[in-house]
Order: C-alpha cells, then sequence, then structure tokens
C-alpha cells in the first residue's frame, strides 16, 4: 500500500507526491474534515492527561521489548 499527498481542485486530484506504480490501480480517496483541524502544539495540549491511570508508559516499554526480541528472530 502506498499512501500520498494530493490536492484537490474540484474537478481532479493531483498528486504532488511521486507515485511509485504505472499500471491501473484501484485507489481510496479521503478526504480530511477540515473542520476540526488541530496544530500539532494544539493536538498535544488535548491529548494531554487522557491515558492516566492507564499504565501506557509501561505497555509501551513492554511492546517494544517483544518488537526487539522478534527482530533479533528474523
Amino acid at each position: 500500500m502506498q499512501a500520498i499527498r494530493a490536492i484537490f481542485d474540484g474537478n481532479e486530484i493531483k498528486p504532488i507526491e511521486a507515485i511509485t506504480t504505472k499500471k491501473k490501480t484501484e485507489v481510496l480517496v479521503i478526504f480530511p474534515n477540515n473542520e476540526n483541524k488541530f496544530s500539532p502544539e494544539e493536538a498535544r495540549k488535548n491529548l494531554r492527561g487522557l491515558g492516566r491511570g492507564e499504565r501506557l508508559t509501561e505497555k509501551l516499554l513492554k511492546s517494544r521489548a517483544e518488537d526487539i526480541r522478534f527482530e533479533k528472530r528474523q
């Protein structure tokens, strides 16, 4: 699967990144919801504190350790 950015001008979708395939391919076009667009700073501020009590750091470290063990086996 490849994801690229493009511009829709009201009639056509014009890629602004390279497309690696030349064959005829089915694509999925997603239009972002501009109503809820946040800057990265606003997004971080809105997310801050939402995972309290869920031990997310421990879960992340455990998951990363499992990834490292899996990568060493290959």
